[in-house]
């Protein structure tokens, strides 16, 4: 049994997933119908969410979503490279959820304390953790723009997490199958912050500039 103890002393225990898919197949056997027939037709998702791979943010969750109705890109500080990088693994889920899915509606969504973003804020040994480093440079924009407009320090962090969103939509551009699907109306793009301290998720709308509360059907299209 493998376990190891996070700096508050509390046990992150294998067992705890063993047990808790114990209760998952309680749950599984409640719902076996919903289950199978999820099983028995292909997937249709009608949103694709591309968010950070953090554990305290849970697209689903969040969203109230069923299984079967998101289709998620996770990865440190949500993240979507230019179309044409070497990197494929997003392009490539991109294209499939669009291509093959057809979803309707595609978020970007950051969130409050990102730690990706807060790695911007201190140097990464690249002798040591390489694949990190790399990847947090494509971040790197975000903190150029939101050190130059010299904001204080305390409202550095949650602002190159919103400005790291607005970028990455403009990245979410270069690929043309997405920029087909808005320019012909088949595609909506989103930008969202979900406020991991109180629940709450606000919109980017690109005409504005601005931030907003998420309020139904008003909210963040960009």
């Amino acid at each position: 049994m493998t376990t190891r103890k996070t700096s508050d002393g509390v046990d992150l225990d294998i067992q705890d997933a063993i047990e808790g898919h114990q209760r998952f197949k309680q749950a599984f056997e409640r719902d076996r119908a919903f289950f199978q027939g999820l099983a028995g037709r292909k997937q249709k998702p009608r949103l694709l969410w591309i968010g950070c791979s953090d554990s305290r943010v849970v697209p689903a969750q969040i969203t109230a979503a069923d299984p079967g109705e998101l289709f998620e890109i996770r990865n440190i500080a949500n993240v979507v490279p230019p179309s044409g990088m070497a990197d494929d693994s997003v392009g490539a889920a991109i294209e499939y959820a669009i291509g093959h899915l057809g979803v309707d509606d595609i978020v970007v969504c950051g969130h409050t304390g990102c730690g990706g973003i807060a790695a911007l804020l201190e140097p990464i040994p690249p002798e040591r953790e390489s694949h990190l480093a790399r990847w947090v440079e494509l971040t790197r924009p975000a903190h150029r723009l939101i050190s130059a407009a010299g904001l204080p320090e305390e409202e550095r962090l949650l602002e190159t997490i919103k400005a790291n969103v607005e970028f990455q939509l403009d990245n979410l551009g270069t690929y043309p199958i997405v920029a087909d699907g808005v320019a012909a109306g088949t595609i909506g793009v989103h930008g969202w912050l979900y406020v991991m301290e109180t629940g709450d998720l606000l919109a980017y709308d690109r005409e504005s500039g601005r931030w907003r509360p998420l309020a139904g059907e008003e909210a963040g299209e960009t």
